[in-house]
């Protein structure tokens, strides 16, 4: 049973329930929920909600008439008479029970009030479950304390903070890229029962490629992955094979929604959108600007906003370099650069309006993974500078939560030297404007919206991760289940 996080003797039901895990996933939602965007109803969010409500009022994909959508949005695009939502549906699918209950609530179709905060509620719940996910897998691997540091580092010092507070598909996505990883890895150390596992693996893939089509990569970087591992032990045919079965559901629905719009299963509807011949068509910018772009760019570098994932790429050095599960870190390295290098490549990289490379958040934990090879050996003056990234990547994103996660950069991609951060979240945040559901522009949200920031996404983590150090130094405790 595990007790890391110890409590008074009498406690002992709390004792069993409150595990690191739970920890995680608990403070990352109440942090997550508390910072909930109230005020805007957005373009990309906007079309899932035009597309649930047509599923949920109409049974059907078509959104309505040109005339009567309400209202239109630029992610929309008209396809004999109708209008269809150009985004992967299945962020849509996943939330139709938070947004259904919205519409049912407002009486009617609504992008506001309560379908905005269901929605969103729906997002940051997806965003905590991937926060819990990645602790799980960092188990695997690392001391109890540094899974806590990893999954606590994902939930606040990475722009998946941010994206829990909107509806879009970047946590949902995240959640499932992740989840595909964890049962695939489970499934090749498994001694029994790895097809089983093998196919959730591939379930979760398949529900990835639905929420975005570009995780498809996850399809043959997986089955490579479950191969390779199962080959001698002369499972490999079926373990591969049963995730390349668990993964059919997802693919088939995204070939029956494409059908049912176009009458081909090949027709995507990004594709139509963009009026291209294939999907190929949707790559178009060069991948040393996208790369440098999402990599390094004051607008959109991923080592910018999430400063942190500096100790993954010193992570992948020490493992790879000294041998440690080598073939599943080439299995985490391959998954970042599959999701990396396609959205470098994306005829918009920037992703629109966002803070920080919004495409790449799924991508995100397998940056930060290897990291635990850094944390778990950290002492004097390294700890210290590990917590110190950590806490610039809390102050980074838990204000831009709070504040926007769509802040405008003017320019758009071409921008690389403009800081949404320093130009626009910080002065916005110093005057208490905040979009959360409990204050935009209020006296006291400035207050309240920094006592949010140092107490759920400081104090808890770290008071967490050094109970479960010294309770190692105790006990001798290394890596082990939750």
């Amino acid at each position: 049973m595990d007790t890391e996080l110890s409590v008074p003797a009498t406690g002992g039901v709390l004792r069993r329930f409150l595990t690191p895990g739970l920890l995680v996933f608990v403070v990352a939602l109440l942090a997550f929920e508390l910072s909930i965007n109230g005020v805007w109803a957005t373009d990309h969010p906007t079309s899932f909600v035009q597309l649930d409500y047509a599923l949920w009022h109409d049974h059907t994909f078509a959104l309505t008439s040109a005339t009567k959508v309400p209202p239109w949005s630029v992610d929309d695009f008209v396809y004999k008479g109708q209008n269809y939502s150009a985004l992967a549906p299945g962020t849509a699918f996943l939330a139709l029970p938070f947004t259904g209950l919205g519409f049912t609530l407002a009486g009617g179709y609504t992008a506001y009030g309560d379908v905005l905060l269901l929605s969103e509620t729906f997002v940051a719940l997806t965003g905590a479950l991937a926060a819990y996910v990645l602790y799980k897998l960092a188990s695997l691997y690392f001391r109890r304390s540094t899974s806590l540091f990893l999954g606590f580092a994902f939930a606040f010092s990475t722009i998946l903070w941010p994206f829990a507070t909107y509806f879009f598909q970047s946590d949902p996505s995240a959640l499932f890229v992740l989840l595909t990883a964890f049962f695939g890895v489970k499934a090749v150390r498994a001694e029994g029962g790895g097809a089983s596992l093998a196919v959730l693996s591939g379930v979760s893939a398949g529900v990835a490629f639905t929420v975005d089509t570009v995780n498809g990569v996850l399809l043959p970087i997986m089955f490579a992955f479950i191969f390779l591992g199962r080959r001698n032990r002369g499972e490999w045919l079926r373990s591969a094979g049963a995730y390349f079965l668990g993964s059919i559901p997802g693919f088939a629905a995204i070939g029956y929604y494409d059908y049912s719009i176009f009458g081909n299963p090949l027709m995507g509807t990004e594709q139509n959108y963009l009026h291209v011949s294939s999907v190929l068509g949707s790559f178009t910018t060069s991948p040393v600007f996208g790369l440098a772009l999402d990599s390094l760019s004051l607008s959109r570098g991923l080592l910018i906003f999430a400063p942190v994932l500096v100790l993954g790429i010193l992570g992948y050095i020490d493992a790879l370099r000294g041998g440690k599960a080598r073939l599943e870190m080439l299995l985490y390295l391959a998954i970042f650069l599959g999701i990396l290098i396609p959205y470098s490549m994306w005829y918009e990289p920037d992703g629109g309006l966002s803070y920080g490379p919004r495409f790449l958040v799924a991508a995100i934990p397998f940056l930060l993974l290897p990291a635990g090879y850094i944390v778990d050996r950290a002492k004097g003056w390294i700890r210290g500078l590990v917590y110190g990234v950590f806490l610039v990547g809390v102050v980074m994103n838990g204000m831009a939560a709070v504040v926007s996660a769509i802040p405008a950069i003017p320019g758009g991609a071409n921008e690389f030297a403009f800081s949404p951060f320093a130009s626009v979240i910080l002065p916005q945040f110093l005057q208490g404007g905040l979009d959360t559901s409990w204050g935009f522009g209020s006296a006291y949200a400035l207050v309240l919206g920094a006592l949010l920031i140092v107490a759920l996404g400081v104090v808890i983590p770290i008071a967490a991760v050094e109970v479960s150090r010294r309770h190692e130094r105790i006990g001798g405790r290394g890596p082990g289940p939750s």
